[in-house]
């Protein structure tokens, strides 16, 4: 490895080299002296980390594809290492995941796996089970009138509906429909009208329109930040 106000060669892309690499010798001008390889896609937060510490720790000036070469070696012990094991409960394994920084998202969904058996409603069950705070929104599930006001039902929303809705003042941007876990244990949102707005008043969701997974996620999610949120009263 070696510096120089001098003329050590040419770097590859034409330019006056001022080092040569202290991997392969190769001579390098001062802009590819510092230049990183992009850390590769797909792959775990935890492996990603690791290829970023190793391309910017080799020392002194070092090419682009030395630099690669070394993080793919950091790359590659990263991942043959074993995986955390997870718990076998379903909810359980979707916490776990939520949090794992060494499986890659197609791994996590791979490993996600929900009995085949299962519905919406035992969802919402093993939520309500589980859930120590107390539900923090409410929806009309009556519409108002002269006479009388509009009946409230309390819980907590989670995404995972299928159908979209255009919200008043966004243009065309579409949006997921909400979804809220009564205390009752029903899953339920607003309908679509006239193929464009959601209705005023919520409804029991039907299973078709939920996803599944993204609804296990979702309470996974929930549960986890119970955990740092205190008891608070319902809102409203």
């Amino acid at each position: 490895m070696s510096y120089s106000n001098g003329n050590v060669g040419v770097c590859a892309c034409g330019a006056m080299a001022a080092a040569t690499c202290g991997r392969c010798g190769a001579p390098i001008c001062d802009v590819h002296a510092n230049e990183l390889p992009a850390t590769p896609t797909g792959i775990s937060a935890d492996a990603a980390g690791r290829y970023a510490v190793a391309v910017r720790a080799t020392p002194g000036p070092t090419c682009t594809p030395c630099r690669a070469e070394v993080g793919q070696l950091a790359l590659s012990q990263a991942l043959s290492e074993p995986r955390a094991p997870l718990p076998s409960h379903w909810l359980d394994r979707a916490m776990a995941l939520s949090g794992d920084s060494s499986r890659s998202e197609l791994e996590k969904q791979e490993d996600a796996r929900l009995p085949t058996t299962l519905t919406a409603g035992q969802v919402a069950e093993e939520f309500l089970r589980r859930i120590k705070n107390e539900p923090r929104e409410r929806v009309p599930i009556t519409a108002s009138t002269l006479l009388r006001a509009p009946e409230y039902v309390e819980g907590w929303t989670v995404d995972c509906r299928r159908t979209e809705y255009i919200s008043p003042g966004a243009g065309s941007a579409r949006y997921r429909l909400p979804c809220l876990i009564s205390v009752h244990g029903e899953l339920l949102g607003p309908a679509l009208e006239d193929g464009q707005q959601m209705s005023a008043t919520w409804w029991v969701v039907p299973d078709a329109d939920i996803e599944l997974p993204r609804l296990v996620a979702g309470v996974a999610n929930i549960l986890m930040l119970s955990a740092f949120v205190g008891e608070k009263p319902p809102s409203g």
